[in-house]
């Protein structure tokens, strides 16, 4: 689906169902230069096990418009704005890091 986040278009996958706010949410956050891809499978099993996904292209990613997000505040406010558009009261989070830990 497509939403208007911040200003800005974007796409954010939901796992193959329409997503139903009524339905407990988890946002599937990918990490710096991946997109919404990283979770193909765990997006579709969620939204195939009662809960409502969303699996956003980050800023600057995928098929999202606008710049990249330097710092992890303003990727937790960009968060807090795709809950409010998609009409979701609250989720759960699931962040994809990659690279050298």
């Amino acid at each position: 689906m497509q939403l208007i986040i911040n200003g800005k278009d974007t796409f954010v996958a939901t796992g193959g169902r329409e997503f139903d706010k009524s339905q407990p949410a988890i946002v599937l956050l990918h990490g710096a230069g991946f997109d919404h891809s990283t979770w193909a499978l765990h997006s579709r099993w969620f939204a195939h096990h009662g809960f409502g996904v969303l699996a956003p292209d980050l800023p600057g990613h995928g098929r999202s418009s606008g710049a990249p997000l330097p710092a992890i505040a303003e990727m937790a406010d960009w968060t807090a704005a795709l809950l409010d558009a998609a009409g979701a009261a609250k989720a759960k989070t699931c962040w994809s890091f990659h690279g050298d830990r």
